[in-house]
């Protein structure tokens, strides 16, 4: 038997790819910046949060452009 099926697959977002990877891009420099706590001034209690929302946004945005990743077939 033969397979015929004549669905297309799934056509990715440009915009969702470009979002994905800013959202990648920024997460490693959230990493690559932790060094920059063992730094005097400021308090521990700031920078910390401040990396946590940094991650916590980009995480977000990760989770948001996958869901969105591919166009909807009519």
């Amino acid at each position: 038997m033969t397979d015929t099926t004549t669905e297309q697959p799934p056509v990715l977002r440009t915009r969702s790819v470009v979002g994905l990877a800013a959202c990648v891009v920024t997460a490693l420099v959230g990493i690559f910046l932790i060094p920059t706590l063992q730094e005097p001034g400021g308090g521990f209690n700031a920078r910390f949060w401040a990396m946590a929302a940094l991650e916590l946004v980009a995480m977000i945005g990760v989770v948001y452009f996958v869901l969105n990743l591919h166009e909807e077939s009519d």
